[in-house]
């Protein structure tokens, strides 16, 4: 890997929105988070494979979805590894219990988050979002994902998730 990863101190707060800043400098995450500064050309995880020689399988996709049942509206980040698609079926839309799911508000997304298109990661969101983890995301040891802002990418042990609050693991959430 050609990224140099740091620990995340007041010399890399500038790689990080707020709200994923005070998340992972928490006692409870203490030293387990790493972020690195990337050029935004490569924040793809194609370009960011061949530009910093990510293994693909490292990579995370993260995506948030708007689930609706009548006027009960829910947010959730759902959780693939690079390369793969999210089902959204059945599979997203019962944790959510929602009648439909459908991508949410790309505005509304960054403004609630602080987080900037191109981005948008499962660490730091708001605390009554799911997150949404395909369960194959665990054969990897440590994940990359996007900092919250487009020049910064953050590795971290993959079975962190499952002490995210409002964590979901779901088995086929991802399909080619």
């Amino acid at each position: 890997m050609k990224l140099n990863f740091q620990t995340i101190d007041e010399n890399t707060r500038n790689l990080l929105p707020a709200g994923v800043y005070e998340y992972v400098t928490s006692p409870r995450w203490a030293g387990q988070f790493l972020v690195a500064e990337i050029d935004p050309e490569f924040a793809d995880g194609e370009s960011l494979s061949r530009e910093y020689d990510i293994p693909y399988e490292m990579e995370l996709n993260c995506l948030v979805v708007e689930g609706r049942r009548k006027d009960v509206v829910r947010y959730a980040a759902v959780v693939v590894p690079y390369g793969k698609r999210a089902s959204m079926n059945a599979r997203v839309r019962n944790p959510l219990d929602a009648k439909e799911v459908k991508l949410a508000d790309l505005n509304y997304v960054t403004e609630v988050t602080g987080m900037e298109y191109g981005s948008i990661t499962p660490v730091g969101l708001p605390a009554d979002w799911m997150i949404l983890v395909d369960s194959s995301v665990f054969d990897q040891e440590y994940v990359i994902a996007g900092g919250g802002l487009v020049n910064s990418k953050l590795m971290f042990p993959a079975r962190s998730f499952k002490e995210f609050p409002g964590c979901v693991v779901i088995e086929g959430l991802a399909k080619e």
